[in-house]
């Protein structure tokens, strides 16, 4: 049989450590980034690609949320 694990980061472990409160405070920076990604996502910058706001929004909300845990 195959030996199959996966490796995560500190900040993955960390947000599945803090349940609830790490979701809230993941909720809330998401639904704050959702207006900047969306202006990003309309004008983008010289040589950028055009992303969907909303996989924008993710990666930033993805970004804050363990550094605000790691505090």
């Amino acid at each position: 049989m195959a030996n199959i694990s996966f490796e995560q980061s500190p900040e993955a472990r960390r947000g599945r450590q803090g349940g609830l409160e790490y979701s809230l405070y993941f909720a809330l920076i998401f639904t704050i980034s959702l207006l900047p990604a969306l202006v990003r996502m309309a004008v983008p910058k010289r040589g950028e690609k055009r992303r969907f706001f909303v996989t924008h929004a993710r990666q930033m909300a993805r970004e804050v949320t363990p550094m605000i845990f790691s505090v």
